[in-house]
């Protein structure tokens, strides 16, 4: 049986509900306890209430609404300096910099993806590999 989830609570943050389900039922069959939100402006706010332990926050980059990938990151690590986020994407060009550099840092996952890449993604950083990226 996979384990590796146990006791680890991660925030999926895309505005797309068949992704968001479709990443939760993933990761849920290994072993994760996942929280949803369809938008920046939600899961900030479920971070500040503090109402669940969140231990890794994996978040769209393009998103409608006030507050993108980006710009989530950076308020997430105004107040939770230790809550690690991950990106994923489908619409930002190779070309730009900033994802350049988050995808040799191996903080950013392209879509699609499949659920062996998600899986192992996020056991990736959880095996003691999370890098310091910059907040955009």
């Amino acid at each position: 049986m996979y384990t590796k989830g146990i006791g680890r609570t991660i925030l999926v943050v895309d505005d797309d509900a068949l992704i968001l389900q479709c990443v939760r039922r993933i990761l849920e069959q290994a072993s994760y306890v996942v929280l949803t939100s369809q938008s920046g402006d939600d899961a900030l706010d479920i971070i500040e209430r503090g109402d669940a332990r969140v231990d890794l926050m994996v978040t769209d980059i393009v998103m409608p609404g006030s507050i993108d990938g980006f710009t989530l990151a950076a308020k997430i690590r105004q107040g939770e300096a230790k809550l690690p986020v991950l990106f994923i994407t489908g619409t930002l060009s190779e070309d730009d910099p900033y994802v350049a550099s988050l995808t040799r840092k191996k903080l950013l996952l392209r879509k699609p993806f499949s659920p062996r890449q998600l899986v192992e993604f996020i056991d990736w950083h959880f095996a003691g590999n999370f890098l310091e990226g910059p907040a955009h």
